[in-house]
């Protein structure tokens, strides 16, 4: 078991390295923006096990290994870089009717994409690689103090971006003129699109 000291401090700074727009952050409020608070859920959930899985990684000791293998992690950051670009196409392209058109993606291509950008990204990595160990000693965390870890990743990372998510759906929804649609879905587009190069690049 984590002490409590220890483990509010990770609370802490999880949720601040979770609250500070990155990547997946600007991809959920694109999602937002183009499809609504709904379509952002998947994408959500998908954050959230790509974390998952890098926090276990840290906790078992292979998160410098996976660090080391920069090759690896280039392929699966720049696959999530294409497919972000890939999503502000079809935003640009999508077309308006009576109804602010829905996220282009299904929920297993949004959640799959998530995952594939939380795990290509390197701030995710650095995180849980160089400073999870410093706040917690891995060599002594039990099944209970995995569990505690755990539980922070499944709930402050969806609370923080499910009101992103929220934020963004409500300026979705206060425009419904076809003009207004249109707008919405380059703007998405555009915030996918940076995301996408942003990813690339970092």
């Amino acid at each position: 078991m984590l002490t409590w000291h220890a483990f509010l401090i990770y609370c802490g700074l999880y949720a601040i390295a979770v609250a500070v727009p990155g990547p997946g952050i600007v991809a959920i409020v694109a999602r937002a923006l183009g499809g609504g608070f709904r379509s952002t859920l998947p994408a959500i959930a998908g954050t959230a096990v790509g974390d998952l899985i890098l926090m276990t990684l840290a906790v078992l000791g292979l998160a410098l290994v996976a660090h080391a293998l920069g090759g690896i992690f280039l392929v699966v950051k720049l696959a999530g870089a294409a497919y972000l670009i890939y999503l502000a196409y079809k935003y640009w392209t999508a077309r308006t009717g009576d109804l602010i058109v829905a996220a282009p993606t299904g929920a297993r291509q949004s959640f799959t994409s998530q995952l594939f950008l939380t795990l290509g990204n390197p701030k995710a990595i650095a995180f849980f690689a160089a400073l999870l160990p410093t706040v917690i000693d891995l060599h002594h965390v039990s099944l209970v103090g995995y569990a505690q870890l755990a539980s922070v990743t499944l709930v402050l990372l969806p609370a923080i971006t499910l009101v992103y998510a929220a934020l963004a759906s409500r300026v979705r929804g206060l425009m419904s003129s076809a003009r207004a649609q249109k707008r919405i879905n380059r703007t998405a587009a555009l915030v996918m699109a940076g995301a996408g190069l942003g990813v690339a690049v970092s």
